[in-house]
């Protein structure tokens, strides 16, 4: 079973978050995408708590996360108030939430200044942040650098993308998954046809199939029958190979538009 991450994504919508040199709300969407697409390519599986410039609320958020019931937490944000630098904050009863904000850390610290590893707590002693406190699993809080500080904003707008990057092998050194190796291939449908099904979906799949076959496409024949069998099997995961994608076997919504687009650059 593929390991899980939450990706909280900070303010949205009408709440902006911090503002000066950047609009943090932008940037953490930004940074967010970005590591969802790294740790795709390694089988995590994800999800954000927005993908739009929506409003959310602390409830929400949490709920979602809960439900999701993943393995890891990152919660992304950037700071202000004055200062510079990165810095993240863990559960005050450490484990794996302390250790995924170290290995967070020490991969940040190779591209820009750290403040550290940190707790802060609450009235009673509880974690003050509900991202740490409310979820299930080990949850961690970053923050980027300072949205104020024209340093560090520069940083960001320019380097974002190797802040997701540094974010990533934090998450996947505390899963367990190894960076060394290349990252497996993205997966472009998890549910759709496969073999043995038998619907007027396939039909019109195996029309769509024979044709890319005609204009030089795909290699493979059908199957001389309604159902996705064999010949549907090695025609489908042979465009997704050529495509860059896992050769998992599903012909879902993606894989249909996908091998429309290509079949009208094709006749175009």
């Amino acid at each position: 079973m593929s390991k899980k991450v939450f990706i909280g994504v900070g303010h949205g919508g009408t709440d902006s978050g911090a503002v000066k040199y950047i609009v943090e709300k932008e940037y953490t969407l930004k940074t967010a995408f970005a590591l969802s697409e790294i740790l795709s390519k390694y089988g995590v599986d994800f999800k954000l708590s927005r993908t739009q410039d929506i409003d959310t609320d602390m409830d929400s958020k949490v709920a979602m996360c809960n439900k999701y019931a993943p393995d890891l937490v990152v919660d992304i944000h950037f700071n202000a108030g004055g200062g510079q630098g990165f810095e993240v904050y863990y559960s005050r009863v450490g484990g794996t939430s302390k250790t995924l904000a170290d290995n967070i850390n020490t991969e940040v610290q190779k591209i820009m200044s750290s403040r550290g590893v940190k707790t802060k707590l609450g009235n009673g002693g509880t974690d003050y942040f509900a991202i740490i406190r409310e979820t299930a699993a080990p949850a961690v809080l970053l923050e980027g650098g300072f949205v104020d500080s024209k340093k560090d904003a520069d940083f960001i707008k320019a380097n974002y993308k190797k802040l997701a990057e540094a974010y990533a092998k934090g998450i996947l050194k505390t899963l367990g998954i190894s960076t060394a190796a290349s990252p497996a291939k993205p997966i472009l449908d998890k549910s759709g046809y496969k073999k043995g099904d038998s619907t007027i979906g396939v039909l019109s799949l195996k029309e769509l199939l024979l044709t890319a076959k005609t204009i030089g496409i795909n290699k493979y024949g059908m199957d001389k029958n309604k159902s996705f069998g064999d010949g549907t099997l090695k025609a489908v995961n042979y465009l997704l190979g050529v495509w860059g994608y896992q050769q998992n076997g599903i012909a879902g919504e993606n894989f249909i538009k996908r091998l429309h687009t290509e079949i009208d650059k094709k006749i175009k």
